[in-house]
Order: structure tokens, then C-alpha cells, then sequence
């Protein structure tokens, strides 16, 4: 599950959405050079994400625990580990316009200035996400 919050820069001061963590269908990566978001959901990346499901010792989320089992029935190749899948979902994702490449562990930007360091506004709303 996901959140979303606001964050205030701690470099330059910009208030901006921040965006962390995935969903029941989706992942969410973020760029490495300037923290531009892309989401990769689940159904875009087919077999490669029923052989990870059939290399999990349960179920990737108890909500969808009824779609794994079927697409893992379906699902013909072997298994994957997690890092093969991070690495091929990353390729899936592919460059940011910027140059940078998406990762699944890219942390949030300040969109002004790029900087990592941020805090979560006391006075903002917080949202979870499936």
C-alpha cells in the first residue's frame, strides 16, 4: 500500500506531493536523477510478474490472493526471485526524459531542486493507496 502526503523541502522550501510505495496492481518507481514518477502496473508486465507470484512463498497481497493463484496456474516459466523481477520491472520502466532510469527504490524529489531531503508537513493530509 501506498501513501501520499505533503513534503517541505528542507533545501529550498517547496510544499509538494510526495508519493511512496506501490499498490495492490501497481508498482511505483521513481526517477534516479530528478524523482519524476512512473507507475508500472502489474498487467503491463504479463508473465514476468506470474513468475515472480510463483516464486513467492504466499501471496504478494491477501486482496488479490485469489487472481495470484490463477495466474500462477496459467503461468508456464519458472519462477523468479526478487531481484531478477526489480531489475525487470526497472527495464520495463525503462529512462526518464531526463536521462536518469526509474527505480524501484528512488527515493521522492523536491521538484524544484531535486533534493531527497524532505519532511512530511505536520498540517498536511495523508492519504493511503491501494
Amino acid at each position: 500500500m501506498g501513501v501520499q502526503f505533503t513534503g517541505i523541502c528542507t533545501d529550498c522550501g517547496t510544499r509538494f506531493a510526495v508519493n511512496e510505495g506501490g499498490g495492490f496492481f501497481f508498482h511505483l518507481l521513481h526517477c534516479d536523477n530528478c524523482g519524476h514518477e512512473k507507475t508500472v502496473g502489474f498487467g503491463e508486465l504479463g508473465e514476468t510478474h506470474a513468475r515472480y507470484l510463483k516464486g513467492l512463498s504466499g501471496p504478494y497481497s491477501i486482496a488479490t490472493a485469489e487472481l495470484e493463484e490463477r495466474m500462477k496456474a496459467c503461468c508456464k516459466g519458472d519462477p523468479l526471485t526478487q531481484d531478477v523481477y526489480h531489475v525487470e520491472v526497472e527495464k520495463h520502466a525503462g529512462v526518464c526524459a531526463c536521462g536518469g532510469q526509474y527505480r524501484l527504490d528512488a527515493p521522492p524529489r523536491c521538484p524544484h531542486c531535486a533534493s531527497t531531503n524532505y519532511s512530511a508537513d505536520p498540517k498536511g493530509i495523508q492519504v493511503m493507496y491501494d
